[in-house]
């Protein structure tokens, strides 16, 4: 049985469907294909075939010619209508010509006559049971390669954001400069980045339901600014001025050192709740309000991972919620700029 063992390195990754109306060939000749397929179906006749057809996936069809109801012939046709590329073998007891020649023009990948001869069914099986193996690698290689892109599209996706949080940071950071003096510079990046600082031993996380409720708001706030930019359909916003106001609210429940980064969501939920200003800036630059609220997104959901299992009471936790804090700021001032008094008063601007 040289061909059967060769033969089962292929067909044993392979499901058949065997139609067959005579019972004893039918339950004589299942007996050998279970002993070669991963899964065996039978049916006795072309409507009982299509039926499980459409119901399952097959590799191989085999099937017999003269049965009742529906015959081969016509199941033959109906499969290829559904899947052209389908495996069929076709069994036949009847040495005709026109069978053969109607047979071949639908389609069959071969052709077997009754009695059935086991090493003949052998070396006919192998070289379809290798092209439809063959055909199952290429499938699962070419599925295998959509997810590889679609992960590093995903990856290329969280590096642009991370690019722009780096330069909407930068921006800030040089927006800060412009408005310090020189000498106090270094007294204040000092005590922005210094060293945290417990307040005794209170331990405030956040509760897991609220980081995973506010982690799900960040991560569907850039999706509903993309929609807007897509079709302008305003419940987009409205989407996320409600999503930026429940932010805002679950931050409050917790340490008062949180509160100046809530009370500048809310201040930015109530702007966004006044969806002319709003959308005048979003329409006129898209690109520069997505990149400000991809860098609050990731921020904050980086904030919230890290809080849910270190404690946030501590004096100077505002270094790290500030730069934040900036972000949401500048979306603030490009919607209602901060206005500025007359020359004779001062040459003063207020921020």
């Amino acid at each position: 049985m040289i061909f059967m063992k060769e033969l089962q390195k292929f067909s044993l990754r392979l499901n058949l469907l065997y139609v067959e109306d005579n019972k004893s060939v039918r339950e004589e000749t299942l007996k050998v294909f279970e002993s070669l397929f991963a899964r065996v179906d039978v049916a006795e006749n072309g409507k009982e075939g299509l039926d499980k057809y459409n119901q399952n996936h097959y590799d191989i069809v085999i099937t017999d010619i003269n049965m009742p109801v529906i015959n081969g012939i016509e199941m033959i046709k109906y499969i290829h209508e559904i899947n052209p590329e389908q495996k069929i073998i076709a069994i036949s007891a009847h040495d005709e010509s026109d069978i053969l020649l109607d047979v071949l023009l639908n389609g069959v990948s071969s052709f077997i006559l009754k009695p059935i001869d086991l090493d003949k069914l052998f070396r006919i099986l192998l070289p379809v049971c290798r092209d439809a193996d063959a055909q199952n690698v290429n499938i699962e290689l070419f599925n295998a390669l959509q997810e590889e892109r679609k992960k590093l599209k995903q990856t290329v996706e969280v590096l642009t954001s991370h690019m722009n949080t780096v330069s909407i940071k930068n921006e800030q950071l040089g927006e800060f400069y412009s408005h310090t003096e020189p000498e106090s510079k270094s007294e204040l990046l000092e005590e922005y980045f210094a060293k945290d600082e417990d307040e005794g031993y209170e331990k405030v996380v956040f509760l897991l339901d609220d980081c995973e409720e506010m982690i799900d708001l960040l991560s569907a706030i850039p999706d509903e600014l993309s929609h807007f930019t897509d079709g302008n359909d305003q419940k987009y916003i409205d989407l996320v001025g409600d999503d930026v106001s429940k932010i805002a609210n679950i931050l409050y429940r917790y340490t008062p050192f949180l509160d100046p980064l809530a009370q500048k969501l809310e201040e930015l939920s109530r702007m966004i709740a006044d969806d002319r200003d709003f959308i005048t800036i979003f329409t006129a630059k898209p690109d520069h309000i997505l990149k400000l609220f991809d860098a609050i997104c990731i921020d904050l959901s980086l904030y919230m991972k890290r809080f849910s299992v270190e404690s946030m009471a501590m004096k100077n936790i505002h270094h790290i919620h500030q730069p934040t804090t900036l972000s949401i700021q500048q979306i603030i001032t490009m919607i209602h700029p901060p206005e500025t008094v007359d020359d004779d008063e001062g040459d003063m601007e207020f921020f």
